[in-house]
């Protein structure tokens, strides 16, 4: 039996026991709010220095309780928490609120860290932290969390789970000012006891749910947290995450530049898109992202039908949508044929202005119009909610709108306030009516949580297991001989990208200058000559990489010259690489980086120079297919010059792609031996896209291997 079987006793127990009870701890808050939300089981109280406790009976000892405990909150310090779980009488699950298991790396933490798991794993119990602040589940009523504020949970459509105790207090009072009601709220803590892939995949499968909402700090199992996120959305829930951490000192100690770019949000997001995961920036986002879902699907794409009354705010619309990558639709004929029908005054364009409050019937027409349109992803409608009674053609429309949704809208559609306001007890009631339309609050913050939420459908990747391809290429390396930075040279990585049909221009590897002269006429001028240098990952920056050279002459001089600059480095010049120079074409880069979260992940961006200087990257997953690539590639503010721009020949952009795709592959197929590659720049013809520089990192395991 895993300790992940105990699971439902930690969110549904049959009894309480709160080891170490305590005026002077979080105990009495805990066990205030069993009482106040009314626990149907019994609670017991342990304490060996206490008979009694607020007029219930203290017992010596776990063993000492007259039935077999089934949830131990424990509020002892941490070694006397590891004793309290070695002699939990049966327990199925337990809350662990100490601290010192190992944070911040204090060696006695964690030696005491690895003590803890081993009792878990002994016992099976299921335990939620340590380091943490509880849980609470509305549908049993049970709450370890010691929050005297915290509101009546009940049975509803979102869950919260944080990886900060604190913050346990803050997004739970966010989230129900937004009206929402919180089914289940979990302080996950250190993780040593059940982790975020646990509870998301014990939440998939609750009827009332429609958002878990999560705030991570690092996700120590990607593979089973993006399963279980998966599965969640197999279910129809979606899991929305607030996401911190990553090293910022291992990106800049990488080798390849696709390292230093990949921060850990770049990384996790190419996973997360795969497995439905919704990355927002901030708390706030969190809570409008929930406050959006736990009434209305996702929008298929970035699409959104702006509606108005207001000239200001039709502005304001425009700039916001702007500025959080929100696209505002071309309406079709047929929907302005419809606008200008129902509403012969009004331009019939995005944002759509109606300039007044309408009548429910011309509000409705214009609403549906919207809708239909094939253009458009999602509505969203910028309205106040009434501070008080008396504006009843509003009510009325907001009621017709919300009563159509209901009945079969095939779009979700959102009302936006323009501001976030401190709400009266009648707009509360009144958004609380409106059970199938969400109310978002601020323009820029709802068209950036919108163009978050977009979610295009992709066919399912389906990844084989090893390949006799894989094992092929997993044996190529093996024949390289890997310098001690574990960098393959340049014709080296080029063999292996071919060997995944990564093209290259022609080139040839040579060892004189004699040699470069005869093999750059074979190649046909211009030519561009470089070293042949494991050690020197980076060659244009050390000087090691000539252009233009147009004759033997040139290719002479510039072979020593390459050879001076190698010994002024102090470098081993293994050989001289004589290629073909482009001409025209765009300049970009593919790449593979190893994220230490979330493991490998594939980049295309603007190449060459442009690469650092501007930034403009899209990562994707492994293993991804040719729709997903050119996805990535449309992401990209490079994508216009590829198009051809200025009357430049368009690029054979499916050529990109098909490259990206055989990267992802390589990513896939050795994901053991590599941790990262560049290909930089590629440059992307009319006529095909050409590897003109690689770069291979094996991983250690890999490069002792090759030895």
């Amino acid at each position: 039996m895993n300790v992940v079987d105990n699971i439902s006793a930690l969110l549904a127990p049959r009894n309480v026991v709160l080891v170490g009870a305590s005026d002077r701890n979080w105990s009495a808050r805990v066990y205030e709010n069993l009482q106040r939300f009314k626990f149907e089981g019994a609670v017991y109280l342990v304490n060996p220095n206490r008979a009694e406790l607020w007029g219930h009976r203290c017992y010596p000892s776990i063993a000492d309780i007259p039935e077999a405990p089934d949830h131990l909150a424990i509020f002892v310090p941490a070694d006397q928490t590891l004793d309290a779980l070695a002699n939990a009488g049966g327990a199925r699950s337990a809350s662990l609120y100490a601290a010192g298991f190992g944070e911040g790396d204090d060696p006695t933490g964690l030696a005491r860290a690895v003590r803890l798991r081993a009792v878990l794993e002994q016992t099976r119990i299921a335990a939620v932290g340590p380091n943490c602040m509880g849980l609470a589940v509305g549908g049993s009523r049970f709450c370890t969390v010691p929050d005297e504020q915290l509101s009546l949970l009940a049975p509803g459509p979102v869950a919260a789970i944080t990886q900060s105790g604190m913050l346990v207090q803050t997004l739970s009072r966010g989230l129900e000012s937004a009206g929402l009601t919180l089914s289940h709220l979990i302080s996950c803590g250190n993780q040593i006891g059940l982790t975020f892939a646990d509870y998301i995949d014990a939440l998939a499968e609750d009827e009332h749910l429609r958002v878990i909402a999560c705030y991570v700090e690092s996700v120590n199992n990607a593979e089973r947290f993006f399963a279980a996120s998966k599965r969640a959305r197999a279910n129809g829930k979606s899991v929305v995450v607030v996401k911190i951490g990553g090293s910022a000192a291992a990106r800049e100690a990488a080798l390849a530049h696709t390292g230093s770019l990949a921060g850990s949000h770049a990384a996790f997001d190419a996973l997360a898109q795969e497995a439905g995961v919704v990355r927002v920036d901030a708390l706030e986002d969190l809570v409008e992202a929930a406050s959006f879902l736990a009434r209305a699907r996702r929008p298929k794409g970035r699409r959104i039908a702006l509606i108005t009354n207001s000239g200001a705010l039709k502005s304001l619309m425009t700039e916001a949508s702007e500025t959080c990558g929100v696209t505002l639709p071309q309406l079709s004929d047929e929907t302005v044929r419809k606008l200008c029908d129902a509403m012969p005054e009004a331009e019939p364009s995005i944002p759509y202005d109606t300039k007044r409050t309408l009548a429910t019937p011309q509000y409705m027409a214009c609403i549906q119009a919207l809708h239909d349109d094939p253009d458009v992803d999602a509505l969203a409608i910028a309205e106040e909610l009434p501070r008080e009674q008396g504006i009843e053609r509003k009510m009325a429309n907001f009621r017709a709108l919300d009563a159509w949704v209901g009945n079969g809208a095939q779009k979700p559609v959102t009302f936006v306030s323009p501001l976030t306001l401190r709400e009266t007890d009648y707009m509360l009631q009144t958004r609380g009516e409106l059970t199938n339309t969400p109310w978002l609050r601020d323009l820029t913050k709802a068209m950036r949580v919108m163009s978050r939420l977009a979610d295009p459908e992709f066919p399912p990747l389906h990844h084989d297991g090893a390949s006799d391809r894989a094992r092929e290429r997993s044996q190529l390396l093996k024949t390289f001989s890997a310098a001690d930075n574990r960098a393959l040279n340049e014709v080296e990585s080029k063999a292996l990208l071919a060997a995944y049909g990564i093209k290259s221009v022609p080139e040839e590897i040579v060892a004189t200058a004699s040699d470069a002269a005869d093999a750059a006429a074979r190649i046909g001028y211009p030519v561009v000559l470089k070293a042949v240098c494991a050690s020197v990952p980076h060659k244009s920056d050390a000087g090691l990489v000539l252009l233009n050279l147009h004759d033997a002459n040139a290719v002479r001089t510039a072979a020593q010259t390459i050879a001076q600059r190698c010994a002024n480095l102090n470098v081993q010049l293994e050989g001289l690489l004589v290629a073909k120079q482009i001409i025209g074409g765009v300049e970009m880069v593919i790449g593979v980086h190893r994220d230490p979260e979330v493991g490998p992940v594939v980049m295309v961006g603007a190449g060459g120079v442009l690469l650092e200087l501007i930034q403009d990257v899209a990562f994707g997953p492994p293993g991804l297919d040719h729709a997903r690539a050119l996805d990535m590639i449309s992401r990209l503010r490079s994508a216009k010059l590829l198009a051809g721009y200025r009357g430049a020949p368009p690029c054979n952009v499916p050529a990109l792609a098909q490259a990206l795709v055989n990267l992802g592959s390589l990513a896939r197929d050795l994901e053991g031996d590599i941790d990262s590659v560049d290909v930089n720049p590629i440059a992307v013809l009319p006529n095909g896209a050409f590897a003109l520089d690689g770069l291979v990192v094996l991983r250690e395991s890999a490069q002792n291997s090759t030895k």
